[in-house]
């Protein structure tokens, strides 16, 4: 009997599944992100970045001369891109691109798994893809994905290589300012970054800590070059003031603006403080186990119970703020397909209870899935006409469209107007400007600035100013100024545009 050798093997067929996942998956990403290219462009946030961007396009010095509470970097993309079209189609790539990252990312994390690193991404693709978590819309956790997941790719690609001679490392560098930039898109995903800085920490060993030390170095100085980049430009512009209070500090009482009577403890409300005591006896714990742990493992708990906590900063049951768990929450699924430690595999459905019990106990707004992609693919089928497409995303879609047709075409370019209410893609789709710093009457009632407002609308009156109808928050002194000095000229819905009527001189 001839004996075995290689040639008399048979090579293994690749399973058409696993050879072309990542095709199928493209198509139904592809399927689920095209309505995002089409939709009407009347989502608030969405029309304050235009707005600032559009500012900034015209000279305006943010936070200084235009408000709004974020960092600066998604209103540098809103005005790169100039148009709610260019920035739709941005953000479409983007998240094609945080996709591919995300892919990376959980091949390093579960490496030659390839039912792991499948089913991990899949998740991710279609989670962040669907209308429930608002993928849809080009918000600031949507953006900074890609940079908090290339970070987390370049650290643990190096941190697996702990013999690695280099000390001054470029791909911690390269890590370090992909966080900042995050954190330049939203400040919590500084959270991230402490969840990267934790997870290291948690791998020292005496073999490995000058290396790994060394690297952190690398990592903080690539952390904060850009963050103190912003602060020497916006003192340059004389604006380092503002921009410190707008994007940083001004936000722990905008986000408390939300929150109910709760007890608090220095400023901090008893629940923020049992949030915090949680997650620190829980790396508490990990730091006991830590040799018993995967870095997989290590990566998942850790990396979602941070970004949860910064999720829930504000307590405010926007969807697009649990975008940032999306990452850690789909990786999780990966553990199942762990063959060493069969006690892991009930980490995924553990967290999938936390992240129901969070979404239920903070009461997040639900967005429905099915009803968006009908109403598309029915408009775009022919199925729907163009006024019942576009009445799904609200009833005020139709007025905007109206009322900034009518703006364009009754004032010059570097005319500014006014708007009472929380319709600030009027600003961009006009491509005017509003008098005053403020863009949406909430900013205005939060940063309590009414009376800057109104000095600013009387030292330069517009000649249109628009009142929402459907805006509940009162500004009487408002009120007062617009009986005064305007006529109501016209009206689409809910929207009342108002002329400046001439002054008299007296006799």
């Amino acid at each position: 009997m001839k004996p075995k050798t290689a040639r008399n093997k048979q090579p293994k067929k690749e399973n058409f599944f696993y050879s072309h996942w990542w095709l199928i998956l493209f198509f139904l990403v592809l399927l689920l992100r095209l309505p995002l290219l089409f939709e009407p462009f009347s989502y608030a946030d969405e029309g304050i970045y235009l707005t600032l961007g559009q500012a900034l396009r015209k000279g305006l010095i943010l936070y200084r001369d235009i408000h709004d509470n974020k960092p600066p970097l998604l209103y540098l993309i809103a005005a790169l891109t100039g148009s709610f079209s260019l920035y739709r189609l941005l953000y479409f790539l983007w998240s094609l691109a945080t996709v591919f990252v995300f892919h990376q990312l959980a091949a390093i994390l579960f490496p030659k798994n390839q039912k792991a690193i499948i089913t991990s991404t899949s998740l991710f693709a279609i989670l962040t893809s669907l209308p429930m978590f608002e993928g849809n819309i080009a918000n600031a956790e949507n953006f900074m994905l890609l940079p908090i997941l290339a970070g987390f790719y370049l650290i643990f690609k190096f941190l697996g290589r702990p013999k690695s001679k280099v000390k001054f490392s470029w791909p911690w560098l390269v890590a370090g300012l992909l966080f900042s930039m995050a954190v330049l898109f939203k400040v919590p995903a500084v959270f991230d970054f402490l969840a990267a800085l934790m997870i290291c920490l948690l791998l020292i060993k005496a073999k490995t800590i000058k290396t790994i030390i060394s690297h952190l170095f690398s990592l903080m100085i690539g952390f904060l070059t850009p963050l103190f980049s912003t602060f020497v430009f916006f003192g340059l512009k004389q604006a380092l003031g503002e921009y410190l209070k707008a994007a940083f500090s001004q936000n722990l009482p905008y986000l408390s603006s939300w929150g109910d009577s709760a007890i608090k403890t220095s400023g901090f409300s008893l629940e923020f403080i049992f949030r915090f005591l949680f997650l620190a006896l829980l790396l508490m714990i990990l730091f006991i186990f830590r040799q018993k742990l995967s870095l997989a493992v290590k990566i998942v708990i850790i990396w979602f119970f941070t970004s949860a906590f910064a999720a829930l900063l504000s307590t405010r049951p926007y969807p697009h703020y649990l975008f940032q768990i999306l990452p850690s929450f789909c990786l999780s699924f990966g553990l199942i397909f762990l063959k060493k430690n069969k006690l892991v595999k009930i980490i995924p459905f553990v967290l999938l209870l936390f992240f129901i019990f969070i979404f239920k106990f903070f009461n997040f707004w639900y967005y429905p899935n099915w009803a968006y992609f009908e109403n598309f693919y029915r408009y775009a089928l022919k199925m729907e006409t163009k006024e019942n497409y576009l009445s799904y995303f609200g009833p005020q879609t139709n007025s905007l469209y109206q009322t900034a047709d009518f703006i364009r075409t009754h004032t010059s370019p570097e005319e500014k107007i006014f708007i009472w209410g929380n319709q600030p893609s009027i600003y961009a789709l006009a491509k005017r400007l509003p008098v005053g710093r403020y863009t949406v009457a909430y900013h205005i009632i939060d940063f309590k600035a009414q009376t800057e407002t109104l000095n600013v609308l009387r030292f330069q009156p517009p000649q249109w100013l628009i009142v929402s109808q459907d805006e509940k928050q009162t500004f009487p002194q408002l009120e007062t100024f617009i009986f005064n000095d305007y006529l109501l000229f016209q009206k689409y819905g809910q929207i009342e545009i108002f002329y400046r009527l001439p002054k008299i001189s007296q006799l």
